[in-house]
């Protein structure tokens, strides 16, 4: 058994898919911004400050997602979208490492939407 996988041979998504994940970003990006500026500008209860989670998150995963070429619901399912329509993968040792790929997307998104959130609590 190789350990030693190619990131480059363990893609599920290229092309515009890539594309539409970095917009997603970039659009998650401006939420973020607005909502931390609604919230720093007006008096509001703190608590709410925590909201600005959810855009953080939105921005966060996707940015990651486009920079690994990997969607973390294609591997979950087993699929790829390299450009025109969705193929099945067929091979075991990209899948089990686009899942561990996925899990780790999904970490580190929630990590940064934690680290956005708690310098919110700081101002």
């Amino acid at each position: 058994m190789n350990l030693d996988i190619n990131m480059s041979s363990c893609v599920n998504i290229a092309g515009r898919e890539v594309k539409r994940r970095q917009n997603f970003g970039y659009i998650g990006i401006l939420l973020t911004i607005m909502t931390i500026y609604y919230f720093l500008s007006f008096e509001h209860i703190n608590y709410l400050r925590s909201l600005v989670f959810i855009p953080s998150l939105l921005m966060a995963i996707p940015l990651l997602e486009a920079r690994s070429e990997t969607c973390i619901v294609n591997a979950f399912l087993g699929l790829k979208n390299m450009g025109e329509r969705y193929e099945r993968e067929r091979d075991s040792e990209s899948l089990r490492y686009q899942k561990k790929e996925s899990i780790v997307i999904i970490l580190k998104g929630i990590l940064i939407s934690l680290l956005i959130t708690a310098l919110m609590f700081m101002t």
